[in-house]
């Protein structure tokens, strides 16, 4: 995680992207320029990203493997689920027809003591619903199959926390106008347009000669810091893959685990 942060900084310290404006005719009154992404984080990333997520993987499955007798210890794991396989229909009938995955869930489990088993219950991904795909367990397990598979976890860039400032020709200093994008707009992917509309307090600027200020008379830059993405692959079905910032991924999921090792612990059995 830190050799993985450090070349992170790295990147960004080398501004890998480039503003470039866009002409309109000054009857629209807007000033519009496109974001553009030079370089490609190293693709090394993704393969120490890919052992970050193994470790992970495994502490979860080496903790279950603790809390169960002896006996148990060769089938016991951690298991992951993006589907109620338990749930039931008003006929009484499994909403999930696959025995084969309850039978795998059992016998991950078996062993555990009743409130450990109930703990991991809880935190399957399926059990928030439409958020599923924001909990950390989901995205480390995507991952994790993304890799064990030897597919290279894919990892793209784009800018955050952007902010856009004017300049105009003739004027030895920059207007005083600053404008942070919307909150909607805070991070730009690679060959985002920005559009920026003239507000009203700009009729009120003027060239020393008394005419009004055009947009062609302007120059709008952009200042961003590049992030890198963890591209997450479909659970199933059409929905597309997920994008979640490197840095803040690896701090939640970090995080979360860490957690529930501290809580599964206290149901290690000596023997």
């Amino acid at each position: 995680m830190v050799d993985i942060n450090q070349e992170a900084i790295r990147y960004a310290s080398s501004n890998p992207y480039s503003f470039t404006r866009i002409r309109l005719s000054d009857s629209q009154k807007e000033i519009r320029g496109r974001f553009h992404i030079t370089e490609q984080p190293d693709p090394m990333i993704a393969v120490m990203l890919g052992d970050f997520i193994h470790n992970l993987r495994s502490a979860l499955d080496y903790v279950v493997v603790a809390c169960v007798p002896k006996q148990r210890r060769g089938k016991a794991s951690f298991p992951i689920l993006f589907q109620d396989i338990f749930a039931k229909d008003r006929n009484g009938e499994f909403v999930v027809n696959d025995a084969q995955l309850r039978e795998n869930f059992e016998t991950a489990t078996e062993g555990l003591h009743p409130k450990a088993k109930a703990f991991i219950i809880s935190l399957q991904p399926y059990r928030f619903g439409n958020l599923s795909h924001l909990i950390s367990l989901g995205i480390i397990s995507r991952l994790e199959n993304a890799d064990k598979h030897r597919q290279l976890i894919t990892i793209g860039c784009g800018g955050k926390d952007c902010a856009l400032s004017f300049t105009v020709r003739g004027f030895t200093e920059p207007i005083k106008y600053h404008r942070i994008l919307d909150a909607d707009a805070q991070f730009l992917n690679d060959d985002t347009v920005i559009p920026f509309i003239l507000p009203p307090d700009f009729n009120r600027i003027h060239h020393p000669d008394g005419s009004l200020i055009q947009p062609s008379d302007m120059e709008m830059h952009l200042s961003t810091t590049a992030k890198i993405l963890v591209k997450v692959t479909r659970i199933g079905g059409n929905q597309p893959p997920d994008n979640y910032l490197l840095d803040s991924f690896m701090d939640s999921a970090l995080y979360e685990v860490r957690e529930i090792l501290k809580k599964l612990e206290f149901f290690v059995v000596s023997k």
